[in-house]
């Protein structure tokens, strides 16, 4: 239970965010875990999991490592004033994200039960936080692996969940396409051909114990996981995964649009104004536009991830101050509705934006940590696709993964044997 000072300051944060009248108490029950990656209370914000090497753009990286080399790190902000006390207990998963069959200790090293002990309180920000920091631990087996943090020693009441993912480079991947895009059938579409060339690990009935998975730019809600390889040459133990009717096809859409709120006294790029009078500071972003009939035009974007940096004081962890941001979107009204997405809300569509029928806009917000973003716009409805405000063209640059899960006759989960990471249309 949070102390009086927590529950206050939740309360205020509750106004002031407008969250929904659910979330109103700062006690949850009824808790139930997601096999994906989400938040469980308003309070925690910016939760990135990435590997650590030092570099600064490191926390753009996917969530993925070897086995060996495990050097993934957590880091998520808790909108409270006093630190608490934090678990994380980590489970392993098939490539469908459900849980396998393993027992803990099949996969850890120590108890599944660690501490969160690395955190640091916020400083001189006009919301208070704790920010904290979690290294993942060694583990045996290599996988699908889902984080899940909870307060105190009760397992059910969960504050986070976060995918990672370990592999063991048993398996070879080798692409049949240039990365120019250029192999798709649709212009709009871009897809991967390629083998998988396993000389040195042998697999017993592929087409059945090996699965696929194809992400771009690091999303879970658009990945393709239902291919099968349509050639298979035990002669030389290859499996081709080369298609024509689009089955591994993947819509292009368009550079991401951006906003930079990196400082707050001198609002960065397609920052409209910033009004550092109110609690939390207020950002307007510049009015958008559709872009679904503009000529492509190439700029180096973030495919849709976001980091924290302040310009400000230089330290992004703890002394990057959380805002109020407002988008605006002139067009117009559509039958269906529009979201804001991004690796920001996890791709969720959560947060919705309103029409005014007398300024013809959308508007909506969120509140955000400072640093640099990148976003999109998207369309949940039965007559337009949903990236119809942005448009799709196949000279975009996207990244893309590809993931091999196999399960061996005698095992009791799907094991991760290979990894391939890729950028089509690289612009640098």
């Amino acid at each position: 239970m949070k102390n009086w000072i927590t529950a206050t300051l939740f309360i205020f944060v509750l106004s002031a965010y407008n969250l929904p009248h659910h979330l109103s108490s700062p006690t949850y029950q009824n808790k139930k875990l997601v096999y994906k990656d989400a938040t469980y209370e308003p309070e925690i914000r910016t939760v990135q999991l990435y590997p650590y090497t030092g570099n600064a753009n490191a926390v753009l990286s996917p969530s993925v490592a070897t086995l060996n080399n495990n050097n993934l790190l957590l880091e998520f902000d808790d909108l409270v004033q006093a630190p608490e006390n934090y678990r994380v207990k980590i489970i392993h998963c098939n490539s469908d994200w459900t849980p396998s069959r393993l027992r803990s200790l099949d996969y850890l090293y120590d108890y599944n039960e660690f501490n969160i002990d690395n955190y640091q309180l916020s400083v001189d920000t006009k919301l208070s936080y704790v920010h904290y920091k979690f290294k993942i631990p060694s583990l045996k087996v290599p996988g699908n692996y889902l984080l899940v943090a909870y307060r105190g020693t009760d397992e059910s009441d969960i504050i986070l969940s976060k995918r990672f993912m370990l592999f063991n480079s048993l398996v070879s991947i080798n692409l049949l396409s240039d990365l120019t895009g250029l192999s798709s059938n649709n212009r709009l579409n871009q897809q991967l051909d390629f083998t998988i060339d396993y000389n040195d690990y042998p697999l017993q009935n592929p087409m059945e114990n090996v699965s696929i998975v194809i992400r771009q730019n690091q999303r879970w809600d658009n990945a393709i996981t239902t291919l099968r390889p349509n050639f298979i040459r035990e002669n030389i133990n290859q499996l081709e995964y080369r298609f024509f009717n689009y089955e591994n096809n993947f819509k292009g859409g368009n550079e991401f649009r951006f906003f930079d709120m990196r400082s707050l006294r001198y609002p960065g790029q397609n920052v409209q104004r910033a009004n550092i009078n109110t609690r939390p500071t207020l950002i307007d972003l510049m009015i958008d536009k559709p872009r679904i009939y503009q000529p492509y035009t190439q700029y180096d974007d973030l495919n849709g991830e976001y980091f924290i940096a302040n310009s400000d004081t230089g330290n992004g962890s703890v002394q990057s101050d959380y805002v109020t941001v407002r988008f605006h979107l002139k067009a117009s009204k559509v039958n269906g509705e529009v979201y804001v997405i991004g690796e920001m809300n996890n791709w969720n569509l959560q947060d919705r934006m309103n029409y005014d029928e007398v300024s013809g806009l959308y508007n909506g917000e969120m509140i955000l940590k400072q640093g640099y973003y990148d976003y999109q716009y998207y369309i949940k409805g039965d007559t337009l696709r949903s990236n119809y405000f942005e448009g799709d063209h196949f000279q975009t640059e996207n990244e893309y993964e590809i993931f091999v899960y196999y399960k061996p006759p005698t095992s009791r989960s799907e094991l991760l044997i290979g990894y391939g990471y890729y950028e089509m249309n690289p612009s640098r």
